[in-house]
Order: structure tokens, then C-alpha cells, then sequence
């Protein structure tokens, strides 16, 4: 609805002139003054389209009042139509066009001419309104968009710094986004990466929000959270921020580019830490090999050398006892080298049917001597618990490696360490609580501590390799990685429990067998003995001192020779005078092999026994290859005696 104002000192002018307004003029709004100070105030408050303004007035012409309306901010853009019925002269419509006027008409005014001129004056108005604003709204989207491409500017060059923190990055973008919005005083930001958060100054969460995710490799890694407050919201003028807002989506780019970047930061990372760890285990791993092979050694001479004491001894001797406990101990010492071995990958383990109450109870003895009295330890095993097919030193391993954690999660205040056996029965009702594992009969294993606990957000990580909560030094990250592969290759699972400041509880289940453990009995019947020629090659002089005596015992007659090169020699003179050729494996001069296949080219048939304690040097399918036999060391006398009946007696060529 167009709004003019007339000013004129004459009322009925006024009446006259509304009338033919409100007639000619659609859906008109005319105001009237009587006076140009009046008229001033009434443009002022009104701010109409078009001014009919006459010229001759009393206190102020119409020439003050015009001059007065276009030297206001507020009235400058209305315009004025001068309306004179005295001066018509050319000056006098100079004068009025100068005072700011834009139109002048002279009384008599002619209706159609008036109707026209004003007319003419809205259409002016409304243009001159619509480019002012389209102006107004140029220059903020100009203004903004500077705002926008300087916020882009500053962030770009900020992920570009190499040594700054992830932390000091998005913050830093944070504070960057902030001046960048339409309205910084009422927005509130907050960008949350990586279980991190990350808030403008005096943040507070509204109803009005925006969301923009942050994805990297198509998984949402992160969120970008734009606040606007009550007051800007109820505001009808305010541009809500949109999702695909050009400036919002430059800002999400460049967030996930940091974001893709600190991953593969830190994957290189993991990479790196993996490797040197890997690299750390490895060599660990030959080290412990080493260890383990020298040790067999030497277990070798002394079990060679207490076998071939108790067979020399009566049964009613009375040093039988302790060279039997002695016997007992260096049994315990083998199976630990081949823990070692099975550590550094040089050993196959072999399953057989195991009763894992035996393996508890040893665990739980060996525990009692090396955890301080602050750790008290309890164990419940039920003697129905039946057997399973394990490797007897891997099942050892699974125990001890959690009950060392039990003590490491209680070494600072002490506590109850509980090893409970029981057997238990897996109905397919149980299968979505453990839907790795077929219906049946189950030893059930648990380890308990009254420790620590274990976080919330670590306790999905601590089976994966490399992962550890433990100070440097403390933790290789390797355990319970194991723990859970030797699991899962007995068909078993395993679950764990905890809650901080509650302990943790560990269970396992392994599938139970029906088969039952078969008794072995060695005794001195059961030697295989025999009167053939010998020669056995060792570079380690007490092995070959104490094999000589233990070949002679079994009745065969004995060469034995430290070098094998000199052993190799011996053979090319008297290749038929040797039924048989036992040699260790790792010598100084020339390994086993080397010396087995020399010996072959001078002796085609000659029966072999290579003695070693690297499996990873010689095993079953190596030594099948070879056509030889293979024992591992220590051995004992029973399984020397029917190793060398074997190989004697034709089973081997």
C-alpha cells in the first residue's frame, strides 16, 4: 500500500487533494500537515513513498522543507513533488528542482497529470528501494564472504604447520570458524575428533544446532556442532546455516584432511612400533633359541649321565631317591627349554589329551614361591573336570600369562588371585554368548584377580598384538595377543570381565575329549640293545664322553669323534666297518646335514640319527627328505636305545 504525504498551510488543499488521491491511486494511504515542521516530523516518522510538498507555507517554504527532507539520512531517497500556484517561471522551477524536488507542478493542478507525476514518483521510490538493497545485501554478502575466505585462509596455512599438535590444529579452527559466522556473538562451536572435544570460549549448548559430519575412508570419525543462541534464532531475518553451506562443507574438507592425516600419522606409527617390537621379539626370539639349544646341551650330558648311574645302581641303593628327584627336575627343565623353543618358533608343538587339573595345581605351586605374601591365591578345581587335547606347555603358558597379569594388576596393594576349574555343559541355547564354539561338554577355566580392573574403553583392545596398558618395560603387548591365538587353536574362547577398582575375571572354555591319558612306563626291560658299530660325532666333549658310556652300556660298540671333518675322514677308511652314524646337527666345522649327505656319496645305506635342538634346522618332513631319523635333545636313554633299533633294523636305509 503506497504512502504519500501532503504538506500544504491550507486545509482544504488537503481535503482536495486526499480525495483525488484516494480516488485515482489504488489502496492509497494519505497523510497530511498543515505546517513544514509538522511536515518534517511526519516524514521522518512515516518515511512515505512520495511528498506532495507546496511551495508558499508560512514560518517555512516549501524550498527550506525540501532542502531540510534530502539533508536527513532517512528522508533523502522519499521523493518530492513541488506544487506552486504563484512563481511558474523558468527560475522558479530551477530553484525548486535545486532545492532536491523531482517533480513541480503549478496550480491549477490538473488531475491526471498529478495522478501520473505520483504515480511516476513510486515507481522511482520502489526501484531506487530495490537497489539500495540489492546494494546493501551485495556489500554483506561481500563482507561475509571475505570473513569466510580469510577464516579458509588462516586454516589453511595453520594444517599446513608441521610440528603443531592435532589438540593446538582444531583448536586453532575453532577459534578461526568463530569471527567467520553471521553472527559470532550468539554462535557456539564445538568439533568433536577422536574421542577429543573442542569448544569456543563461554560455550553452551541451544536448541538451534547444526550437525556436519566428519568422514574419512567413508566412517564417520568426527563432528562439527554449530550453536546459535535463543536470541538469534527468534530473530525472523536471521539466514540459518545450512548443511551444504559452500563455507561449512570448505571447513568439513579441511578437518578431515587433518583428521586423514593424524591417521596416518598414527598408523605409520603403529607401523613403526610394530616393526621395532617385531623386530625386538625376533631377536628376543633367536636369542632365546640360542639359549635353549646350549641348554640342551648340557641337560643332555647330565640326563645321560644320572640314566647311566641309576641303571648302574641296585634298586635298594639309596642314591636312587635322589637321583630319581634329580631325573624329576631335569624333565621340568625340558619341557621349559621347549617353552623357550615354542617362544622363538623353533619348536612343533604336539597336542595330545592333557589334564589340565595337573597344570593348574603345578601353576599354582610354582605361583605360591614367586608372588609376594600380599597376593593371597586360591584354587577350586573339580576333580570331574576331565581331559582335553592341548600342548601341555601352551596350556601352562595361558595360565601362567594371566595369572602374571592378575599380579602385576595387584603388585601395589595386594589382593585374591582365584584358579577355578569346573566342567561345564554348552547347550545351543548358549551360542549367542559364545558363537564361536559348537554345543557340548567344556573344561571351564577362570583366573580372577581383585585388582585394578580394566578401563572401559581399552578392554575391546587388550587381545589385539602389540596392545599393552603397562609402562614402558613392563609389557611387550604380545601376551594376551598369545593367550587368545593358543585359544583359539585348541577350538576354545575366551571372555573377560572387569570393572575398575573391581578385578577382572578371565574365562576360558576348551572342548573336553573322552579319550583318556595313556600311562608310559620306562623301565630297563624295555631297552632295544644291541652289539653293532657305532660312530657318533658331537663337537661337545662331555655329550660324547657320556654317549660313549650309554652306547656301550646298550652293548654297541663306540667311535666317537669331536670333529666332524675328521669324523668324515674316519669314515672314508673304514666306511664298512659303521653300522650305524649318529651325529649332533650345529657343529663349528660342517652342520649334520653336510655331514650326512658326504657320508652318503662314500655309503649309500648307511643308517643316520642326527641329534639337534633347533627343530627349525631339522624336523619329521625335513628329515624324511634327508633319509634320516631325528631325536631331539635332551634325549633319554630309552628313547636313544629304540631310535637306534630302529634305524639298525632296516626301517630306515
Amino acid at each position: 500500500m503506497p504512502k504519500i504525504l501532503a504538506i500544504d498551510d491550507k486545509k482544504d488543499n488537503l481535503i482536495s487533494i486526499s480525495a483525488l488521491l484516494k480516488a485515482l491511486v489504488p489502496d492509497c494511504n494519505v497523510i497530511t500537515s498543515q505546517s513544514g515542521a509538522e511536515g518534517l516530523q511526519k516524514a521522518e516518522n512515516e518515511l512515505p513513498d512520495t511528498i506532495l510538498l507546496d511551495i508558499k507555507m508560512p514560518q517555512m517554504d516549501g524550498y527550506e522543507v525540501c532542502n531540510r527532507l534530502k539533508s536527513n539520512e532517512k528522508t533523502k531517497h522519499i521523493p518530492v513533488i513541488m506544487i506552486s500556484a504563484i512563481r511558474t517561471e523558468s527560475e522558479d522551477l530551477v530553484k525548486g528542482l535545486g532545492s532536491g524536488a523531482d517533480a513541480y507542478l503549478a496550480k491549477p493542478i490538473d488531475e491526471h497529470v498529478l495522478v501520473a507525476q505520483v504515480n511516476t514518483a513510486l515507481r522511482i521510490k520502489y526501484a531506487e528501494d530495490h537497489l539500495r538493497k540489492q546494494k546493501d545485501q551485495l556489500e554483506h554478502m561481500v563482507q561475509e564472504r571475505t570473513k569466510e575466505l580469510r577464516c579458509l585462509y588462516n586454516i589453511s596455512n595453520l594444517i599446513e604447520k608441521p610440528d603443531l599438535l592435532f589438540e593446538d590444529v582444531i583448536q586453532g579452527i575453532v577459534n578461526f570458524i568463530l569471527p567467520a559466522m553471521p553472527y559470532p556473538q550468539d554462535t557456539y562451536l564445538r568439533i568433536t575428533l577422536k574421542d577429543k572435544v573442542f569448544t569456543t570460549d563461554k560455550f553452551c549448548e541451544t536448541a538451534s544446532k547444526q550437525t556436519s559430519s566428519i568422514v574419512v575412508d567413508g566412517k564417520q570419525k568426527g563432528v562439527l556442532e554449530i550453536f546459535l543462541s535463543q536470541q538469534v534464532k527468534n530473530n525472523d531475518n536471521v539466514c540459518y546455516l545450512k548443511e551444504n553451506n559452500d563455507f561449512i562443507f570448505n571447513i568439513i574438507n579441511k578437518i578431515e584432511k587433518v583428521a586423514e592425516r593424524i591417521e596416518v600419522k598414527e598408523e605409520k606409527e603403529k607401523l613403526e612400533a610394530q616393526l621395532f617390537q617385531s623386530q625386538k621379539m625376533e631377536s628376543l626370539g633367536l636369542l632365546a633359541g640360542g639359549i635353549a639349544h646350549d641348554f640342551n646341551n648340557i641337560l643332555f650330558a647330565i640326563m645321560g649321565n644320572i640314566e647311566l648311574s641309576l641303571y648302574s645302581l641296585p634298586e635298594s641303593s639309596p642314591l636312587r631317591k635322589h637321583l630319581d628327584g634329580a631325573m624329576k627336575a631335569l624333565k621340568r627343565a625340558k619341557e621349559m627349554v621347549q617353552q623357550i623353543l615354542a617362544f622363538s618358533r623353533q619348536s612343533n608343538v604336539e597336542k595330545k589329551p592333557v589334564n589340565v587339573q595337573f597344570i593348574v595345581k603345578e601353576v599354582g605351586k610354582l605361583l605360591k614361591s614367586s608372588i609376594p605374601a600380599t597376593i593371597t591365591i586360591h584354587q577350586k578345581i573339580d576333580s570331574d573336570a576331565g581331559n582335553i587335547y592341548a600342548a601341555p606347555s601352551q596350556i601352562h603358558q595361558i595360565i601362567m600369562n594371566l595369572a602374571t597379569n592378575a599380579f602385576h594388576a595387584m603388585e601395589k596393594n595386594g589382593g585374591r588371585l582365584e584358579l577355578n576349574l569346573s566342567r561345564v555343559d554348552i547347550s545351543s541355547d548358549q551360542l549367542s554368548i559364545h558363537p564361536d564354539i559348537q554345543p557340548g561338554k567344556y573344561i571351564k577355566l577362570t583366573i580372577s584377580d581383585t585388582g585394578q580392573g580394566i578401563k572401559k574403553e581399552i578392554i575391546g583392545k587388550i587381545f589385539d598384538p602389540y596392545f599393552t596398558s603397562k609402562a614402558v618395560g613392563k609389557g611387550s603387548g604380545l601376551g594376551l595377543a598369545v593367550v587368545h591365538g593358543i585359544v583359539k587353536n585348541h577350538k576354545g574362547v575366551i571372555t573377560v570381565d572387569s570393572q575398575p577398582g573391581k578385578g577382572s575375571i578371565f574365562t576360558i572354555l576348551l572342548p573336553e575329549i573322552e579319550e583318556k591319558i595313556a600311562e608310559i612306563k620306562e623301565t630297563k626291560d624295555a631297552l632295544f640293545l644291541g652289539n653293532e658299530t657305532i660312530l657318533f660325532v658331537d663337537d661337545d666333549e662331555s655329550i660324547a664322553k657320556m654317549m660313549k658310556r650309554m652306547l656301550k652300556k646298550m652293548g654297541y660298540q663306540v667311535e666317537v669323534i669331536t670333529n666332524p671333518e675328521e669324523a668324515l675322514d674316519l669314515f672314508i677308511k673304514k666306511a664298512d666297518q659303521f653300522d650305524l652314524v649318529i651325529t649332533d646337527m650345529t657343529m663349528p666345522q660342517m652342520t649334520g646335514a653336510s655331514l650326512s649327505e658326504n657320508l652318503r656319496k662314500i655309503r649309500h645305506d648307511i643308517p643316520i640319527i642326527i641329534c639337534t635342538g633347533y627343530t627349525n634346522l631339522l624336523d619329521e618332513e625335513k628329515s624324511e627328505k634327508m633319509n634320516v631319523l631325528y631325536l631331539m635333545k635332551p634325549v633319554t636313554f630309552v628313547d636313544m636305545a629304540k631310535t637306534i633299533r630302529k634305524a639298525l633294523d632296516g626301517i630306515i636305509s
